[in-house]
């Protein structure tokens, strides 16, 4: 491969990534687990969802954060499976610059569902903020790492090796061509 990655760089997103997304998974899992059930106990009185406080003890989730935490579950694995592939694929230095970018934008716009999602969750106010903060971290550095896989492809690009030919000559209609 002639398009130079940085491991120094690579590899710190790659950890932050997979840290936060296997905890948001992890504690999406757990809920998910929790909620589907039906009802679930408290020791004291609890938030129903409504506004008003539920006395019983119990309360059944709402349908839409069942929906979340299944999104989140879901994004969670396709974004593993995303992410092992590049490594597997650096390992092997058969990682082109347009297949990482295009993985990296992959991610990108499923944890921008999800970041998007956990702003709104935050305003109705639901419960799990270790979901909210990981989500976050883990979009902020796909964020990063979709910036740095734009440099790689955009140099691989203006060296021509992506799409066969690199910047030529400009035209001047003055008499002038000026390299670029």
């Amino acid at each position: 491969m002639d398009v130079p990655y940085l491991r120094g760089v690579l590899i710190p997103f790659w950890v932050i990534q997979l840290i936060f997304i296997i905890i948001s998974l992890g504690d999406s899992a757990y809920l998910l687990s929790v909620y589907s059930q039906g009802e679930t106990e408290y020791g004291t009185c609890g938030n129903d969802y409504t506004g008003y406080y539920d006395c019983s003890a119990t309360f059944s989730a709402p349908p839409i954060l069942l929906a979340f935490y299944g999104l989140v579950v879901a994004f969670a694995i396709v974004s593993i499976a995303l992410i092992v592939t590049e490594i597997v694929l650096y390992a092997r230095a058969r990682l082109p610059a347009k297949v990482y970018f295009a993985f990296q934008l992959t991610n990108v716009l499923l944890w921008t569902v999800l970041f998007a999602m956990c702003i709104n969750g935050i305003v109705v106010g639901y419960d799990s903020i270790l979901i909210i903060v990981s989500v976050i971290i883990s979009w902020v550095a796909m964020i990063g790492a979709l910036i740095y896989s734009s440099v790689i492809f955009h140099r691989h690009h203006v060296q021509g090796s992506s799409f066969g030919a690199g910047y030529g000559a400009n035209y001047n209609p003055g008499g002038h061509t000026v390299a670029a």
